[in-house]
């Protein structure tokens, strides 16, 4: 069911209540009321059954001098009044009145929006818009319909106009699902949330979405092949319509396209977390290391080099397997695809990273003389960072004083991690 909107079907009717006179002596005889009788409709011939005037009729019996459109009758969606009556404005203003909200005719198998207008143990009736109420069998309809609520927006399919009006709230929400999952197939943007009934033979899935049996292919189950493909039956998963299938009738879903679309906004949050500690799940592995999937949606490599001493040793003996879990760091973040992992300290790896965390702006270090230039003195924080004191800061004189290795104390100024260097000065 859609979203909820209610509907406000309660009426309140103000009776009038003729007050009598308490005091007998004060009672004043008055005439008897003579009731008026309401003048015959001269234009009731002219309406049918449904209430609305037939015009066509009406003019058919007007004078020739009349078959002109009539300019003083204000008219709307470019209809035209010939008629000049006196009363042609206000004929046409309750034709409008009375025939707009009502549909035209409903015929069956259409589809229709409506608004559940009453629920009981037989019946639940629904209004679309029409001059009468949809009546469901109630005992018909899935368990989710029935867990319905008066006011719930739906779509009905129609399946009887003869009697009485009727139709299946169960059949019109899998006719809508199916039409919107086709019609979303271009977009490629709407997730809708799928259970996984089965799998198939030939390595694919059944997804039911809302009542509607899809199909998903295997490779379309995750971002990386799976390593137990019945690991997800009976699960419920986000599924993305990416086309339909003639020969199987079907809409063809994808998990992997909504798990795509989450890769930047992953990437955002691993960014915030990277010195962490993370626990994947090995997706295959190659002579030159492991691939590992995580976060649902990332897929990162751990480089042999990379890997801690029992790791190693397992995938030396050819040990390590799909869907074995494994624990990391994250190394670097190339780009949204190509991420290096490790499980070894990534600082020793790239002291670059957390750099801003481990040296606040100001902050005050000693450091060590790597080299001498006209310029300024490269001074070495710590191995793989070097910062550049300019001679401007430290003046030509001092400068000179200091060789390669010698110790020196230095403010921390600016850090820029984009092209990784590191600006200093002379403490105060």
């Amino acid at each position: 069911m859609s979203a909820k909107r209610r509907r406000i079907g309660d009426s309140t009717t103000t009776i009038a209540v003729e007050e009598r006179p308490t005091n007998t002596q004060t009672q004043v005889k008055t005439k008897p009321q003579v009731k008026e009788e309401k003048p015959a409709d001269p234009y009731a011939e002219f309406y049918d059954e449904n209430g609305e005037f037939l015009w066509e009729k009406y003019e058919s019996t007007c004078p020739t001098q009349n078959r002109k459109p009539n300019p003083h009758v204000k008219t709307q969606d470019g209809d035209v009044v010939f008629s000049r009556e006196p009363y042609a404005q206000e004929l046409y203003d309750k034709m409008k009145q009375y025939s707009q909200p009502i549909k035209p005719k409903v015929y069956e198998g259409e589809i229709h929006e409506g608004v559940i207008y009453g629920i009981d143990h037989n019946y639940i009736t629904v209004d679309i818009g029409y001059r009468e109420l949809v009546y469901v069998n109630f005992n018909k309809e899935s368990e989710e319909v029935k867990q319905s609520s008066v006011g719930d927006e739906t779509a009905v399919l129609i399946t009887d106009t003869k009697s009485t009006l009727a139709g299946t709230i169960t059949g019109g929400i899998k006719h809508k699902t199916f039409t919107d999952l086709r019609n979303g197939i271009e977009e490629g943007r709407t997730a809708w949330i799928g259970l996984v009934k089965n799998m198939i033979d030939k390595g694919g899935y059944v997804v039911r979405v809302q009542g509607i049996d899809c199909f998903m292919p295997g490779s379309l189950a995750g971002i990386n092949k799976l390593s137990d493909f019945g690991s997800i039956v009976g699960e419920e998963i986000y599924v993305v319509p990416v086309s339909f299938s003639a020969d199987r009738g079907t809409i063809v879903v994808s998990h992997r396209k909504y798990l795509q679309a989450l890769i930047p906004s992953e990437i955002e949050k691993l960014k915030q977390t990277i010195e962490e500690e993370k626990e994947g799940n090995v997706t295959g592995t190659a002579k030159y290391g492991v691939f590992v999937e995580f976060n649902k949606c990332l897929t990162g490599m751990i480089h042999n080099n990379d890997l801690d001493e029992a790791t190693l040793a397992k995938f030396k003996a050819r040990d390590i397997k799909p869907g074995d879990p494994i624990k990391f760091k994250v190394k670097d973040i190339i780009s949204n695809n190509k991420i290096t992992l490790t499980q070894k300290d990534v600082v020793e790896i790239n002291p670059w990273i957390n750099i801003t965390k481990r040296y606040a702006i100001p902050s005050v270090v000693e450091a060590v003389v790597k080299s001498r230039k006209d310029y300024g003195l490269f001074i070495n924080i710590e191995d793989g960072v070097t910062g550049l004191l300019h001679i401007s800061e430290i003046g030509e004189e001092t400068m000179s004083v200091f060789n390669p290795g010698d110790k020196i104390t230095v403010q921390i100024t600016r850090i820029d991690e984009a092209t990784m260097k590191v600006f200093l000065k002379m403490p105060q």
